[in-house]
């Protein structure tokens, strides 16, 4: 073991002074503010080391961060600095430290400490169950999914948002089943202790009441927790700042936060952005501490940044200084439409790998998921591998695969597999009718005029639907384009059936706009169709094993993206009405947090930074739009960019 002494003047040798001076402050709330690319989890760790050299307990220290890699991460870099004492630092996400607490104290709140911990798909199955406890007939209303049901209640146990306010702000079609999920929710929390069960959000609330209602509890934990850090700090919802905030009022104040306010952008998940704004007032006595100085991004990139984040009222003001040398002003690159987007960046993206940049040094980075589905499309035309952190491929999606059944059964209506998919979808009918259905319309020379008589087995409280599919079906054979038949589905029963089978019906909304987008492109439906399928097997198959880790072009939403970094970034969509979203603005302070998005997605870049901008975009119908800047471009001095057109930079 080397003398203590030692450790700190390592400690002090590594860090920057702004980064030191966090390090190494006495006691009390400190609160520190660390910019993109500013060395935050350095701090983190330097400082539990810091702690542990000065001679505090490693079992006296609780820090805790969003993701257990983080924690392992974290804890193995303060074990490289301090030796293995580290290991007995309480280190872990809130849920897993609250587990921690939980199973020695679960007794007090009637539960045993072998409880289960229910994973998505065990939650999904009880609220299921309750469900058929209230007597809802799912089978013949419109009623949401138990996974959309899951969700509310946890957005609104995390927020204290009112399960209604939940439903008009974000499913406004369910408000009318607002006091069916309340009471769902109570027999839901019913059967999870009958069942000596909890879910993630329980691991959480339960704590919580543990140190709310139990004294003796809170004592004991607020006093053995001498110091407390918490990592990602503006990523708190209610519930978790209450916790930490709870722990320090024992321990006299000995809670260092920290985090970003310029990066909190998960509201939508009920991330409290108050938490982080408002530390200081709550603490009052707190120290602030800015980490400025960063070691990702060129001057001009920071130039950009900088300037945006500026425009926001509400946050600790602090300006990003680098310390990488000179490079180019970012691109603004206006192009005709989507199409040119995807043309543009596969393009550029080559370019950039003959001199000499991996494809896993560029990122393209997007507000919605349902942007990058034409740029899917032409990398795998053009055989670029690439890997999306948003989600599924476009089309390995079930939602798509819903849409895609509908045309495949018009294009060929002895499609078993695309009926039976189909057909599943009406209200009342489930594998026993789908069959009797499928046996009864199979040998016609064409099933599709064999509907109207092969559903009149079926009851009556399912006929309406049924008259309804047949509707559909017979507007889908009359369809002149790929683009008309995907915004006929868009316009049936499907759109219904959408939001009540899946979670998040609105995003997977948006995800059909573009696919009607990327059907326009083609004359028929056959050929649509076919090139789908050519497509799926160009990205569908195994990479060369050369290739798979460091040859693959990565596609991200913003949010997914927090946190990364990549030697070049171009930023899709960057035009009013795709970026920011207009459904986050109707959120209060909506603007702000979207421009919050754009700053990490900016500060995502080392060294160049593409902002594309369509002009033109289109409708479902293949009507096109004339489309304005983004609002964050419009608000920026025009030296802060350059703008080039996609024939300036292919040339």
């Amino acid at each position: 073991m080397f003398p203590r002494q030692v450790h700190i003047d390592r400690l002090r040798r590594e860090l920057n002074p702004q980064q030191w001076a966090a390090v190494s402050a006495g006691p009390g709330p400190k609160l520190v503010i660390a910019g993109a690319g500013s060395g935050k989890t350095r701090v983190v760790t330097y400082r539990v080391a810091y702690l542990i050299a000065q001679g505090v307990d490693p079992s006296n220290i609780l820090m805790v961060t969003f993701t257990n890699k983080a924690a392992r991460e974290m804890l193995s870099r303060v074990e490289a600095l301090v030796g293995p004492e580290a290991r007995r630092v309480w280190g872990g996400t809130f849920h897993a430290v609250g587990n921690r607490v939980l199973r020695g104290h679960a007794h007090l709140l009637g539960y045993r400490p072998n409880y289960t911990i229910l994973d998505e798909e065990d939650q999904r199955d009880f609220i299921r169950l309750c469900i058929t406890d209230e007597g809802i007939p799912i089978k013949e209303v419109r009623f949401p999914s138990p996974g959309l049901v899951r969700d509310v209640l946890s957005f609104s146990r995390n927020t204290g948002t009112p399960v209604p306010e939940v439903l008009e702000r974000y499913h406004p079609y369910f408000l009318e089943w607002a006091e069916d999920i309340e009471r769902i929710g109570r027999r839901y929390d019913e059967r999870k202790l009958s069942a000596n069960a909890m879910d993630y959000d329980d691991l959480l609330s339960n704590w919580l009441r543990l140190l709310r209602e139990f004294p003796q509890v809170l004592e004991l934990y607020g006093r053995k927790f001498e110091h407390i850090l918490v990592d990602e700090y503006q990523d708190t919802n209610l519930l978790q700042a209450e916790i930490v905030e709870l722990l320090a009022s024992k321990n006299g104040r000995n809670i260092m936060v920290v985090g970003d306010d310029a990066q909190s952008i998960y509201a939508f998940r009920g991330a409290r952005y108050e938490n982080i704004l408002r530390f200081p007032e709550r603490n009052p006595g707190t120290e602030v501490f800015k980490l400025e100085i960063t070691y990702r991004s060129t001057p001009q990139i920071l130039d950009l940044t900088n300037a945006s984040i500026s425009k926001n009222r509400n946050q600790f003001h602090k300006t990003l200084r680098p310390t990488r040398p000179d490079g180019p002003k970012p691109f603004l690159v206006p192009v005709e439409d989507v199409y040119e987007e995807a043309r543009f960046v596969a393009g550029r993206v080559l370019e950039l790998r003959d001199e000499g940049v991996p494809l896993n040094r560029i990122g393209v980075l997007y507000r919605a998921h349902s942007h990058s589905m034409v740029l899917q499309g032409e990398l795998a035309r053009r055989g670029i591998p690439y890997e999306v952190r948003s989600g599924l491929r476009f089309f390995e999606q079930a939602h798509v695969k819903d849409v895609l059944a509908y045309l495949r059964i018009v294009h060929n209506p002895y499609d078993e597999v695309a009926w039976r998919r189909v057909l599943l979808m009406i209200p009342g009918i489930g594998n026993v009718r789908a069959a009797r259905i499928w046996e009864r319309i199979r040998g016609s020379s064409d099933p599709l005029e064999e509907l109207e008589e092969a559903g009149d087995f079926l009851p009556s409280y399912v006929l309406p639907s049924w008259r309804r599919f047949v509707e559909d079906l017979t507007a889908l054979r009359k369809a002149r384009s790929p683009g008309e038949s995907v915004e006929i589905v868009l316009n049936s029963d499907y759109r219904d059936y959408l939001r009540t089978a899946y979670d998040d019906p609105e995003s997977r909304l948006e995800d059909l706009y573009q696919l009607a987008v990327l059907a326009r492109q083609y004359g028929s439906l056959e050929e649509f169709l076919t090139q789908l399928v050519l497509l799926g097997e160009l990205y569908g198959g195994e990479l060369r094993p050369d290739l798979y880790d460091q040859e693959r072009l990565v596609l991200s939403s913003v949010h997914q993206a927090k946190g990364l970094e990549w030697w070049a970034v171009f930023v899709l969509r960057m035009a009013e009405g795709a970026f920011p979203s207009p459904m986050a603005l109707r959120e209060d302070e909506g603007e702000e947090e979207e421009r919050r998005v754009f700053y990490v997605a900016t500060t995502r870049a080392q060294q160049e930074l593409y902002l594309l901008y369509p002009i033109t975009d289109y409708t479902p119908s293949g009507s096109a739009v004339l489309m304005g800047p983004s609002r964050f471009i419009g608000e920026l001095d025009e030296d802060l960019y350059q703008v080039v057109s996609s024939e300036e930079m292919a040339g």
